[in-house]
């Protein structure tokens, strides 16, 4: 990843220092918006359809893995004690568990009047960001206490957390209750949508970044040319493994699917934040100042509360409309869960101050 660097003693950022971050945060969750009305509204045709594999892609890479990556960047400039990451920790967790179950309102309702058969447990207990989220922070909270500032302990379990993932996936199939339990930590389960095995790796990826660009200033005066040549090396990677890494990202079930990938997919999404971020971070001052941009970047700095707002409208539409919604009429519940969540979050604000 290339966020810009803390500001030197003396020094003044263009925009802000985490401007890059927070563009990258709210492009994130316009991608994740389009991505969830696919899953919960088009129909299997659309869903199927080349269309459909663009959108599951923009609803992969660039979501999910820059979320949790920016958060461990975040983290690793935090200096707060470890009661506060737990507590913190287990705020998110118990969060999480609270938006799957009003998410779900209208599903549970049929349920409780006998007009579903589904299982409720699965909606309440998935294994979704904010536990995930929840539980990475409590586990980062204990790891600084021995690694501190080291770069390369968090590069390596990073690495370490995603080897196991797949065949986690496939042959650790828990049971009973186990399973609910179970599914937020090494999957097994068709609700267990972000693990730690693999995702908690990209928060260790983002912590160990955090810790490399703070102590190794060949990396910030690494130049334009430098700086150059790694873009294209990794845009290099990305291209020549697009094919194959699309199917990756397209396949939501099962061992070596996108929940439950594997090191080398780890590797081509690292590729592609590399390029991704170091060319965002390129962007003009003038730039991020225009209107659609400071809108773009306001949703990055807001991204839990809209997250939350969008789930909530997307989780109770979709029993009402699961999978019947052509492409157009798809573009239209875009159109309005975007604004709807977007003014929700004006008012939220305004409400607080």
């Amino acid at each position: 990843m290339a966020l810009n660097p803390p500001a030197e003693s003396g020094t003044t950022t263009r925009v802000s220092r985490d401007a890059t971050a927070d563009l990258l945060k709210g492009v994130a969750v316009l991608l994740m918006i389009q991505v969830h009305i696919l899953e919960q509204f088009a129909t299997s045709d659309l869903y199927d359809s080349f269309l459909g594999k663009i959108s599951l892609f923009l609803g992969g890479p660039a979501c999910a893995p820059i979320f949790m990556a920016i958060m461990g960047f975040y983290l690793s400039r935090s200096h707060k004690s470890l009661k506060a990451f737990m507590v913190r920790g287990c705020v998110l967790f118990i969060g999480g568990i609270a938006l799957n179950t009003v998410r779900s309102a209208h599903l549970l309702i049929l349920v409780l009047t006998d007009r579903s058969d589904a299982d409720p447990w699965r909606y309440i207990f998935g294994a979704d960001i904010l536990p995930l989220a929840g539980l990475s922070i409590v586990i980062i909270g204990f790891l600084r206490l021995v690694w501190r500032k080291n770069f390369l302990p968090w590069l390596l379990l990073s690495f370490l957390v995603v080897l196991p993932s797949p065949w986690l996936t496939e042959h650790f199939q828990p049971t009973g209750l186990s399973i609910y339990i179970l599914s937020f930590i090494t999957g097994g389960s068709a609700w267990s949508y972000f693990p730690l095995f693999p995702w908690l790796a990209y928060v260790l990826l983002g912590y160990a970044f955090g810790n490399f660009i703070c102590h190794n200033t060949w990396y910030i005066k690494a130049g334009k040319q430098k700086e150059l040549l790694i873009v294209i090396s990794a845009l290099v990677v990305f291209a020549a493994g697009f094919p194959w890494a699309l199917e990756i990202t397209t396949n939501l079930e099962g061992a070596l699917g996108y929940y439950h990938h594997g090191f080398l997919y780890f590797l081509w999404v690292l590729c592609f934040m590399l390029a991704y971020t170091a060319l965002t971070n390129r962007i003009p001052e003038e730039q991020l100042e225009k209107p659609v941009a400071r809108f773009i970047r306001w949703m990055g700095v807001n991204v839990t509360f809209l997250y939350v707002i969008q789930w909530l409208i997307i989780g109770n539409l979709a029993p009402a409309i699961y999978k019947t919604q052509n492409l157009f009429q798809s573009i239209g519940w875009l159109v309005v869960v975007t604004s709807i969540t977007a003014l929700a979050g004006r008012a939220f604000i305004h409400l607080k101050t």
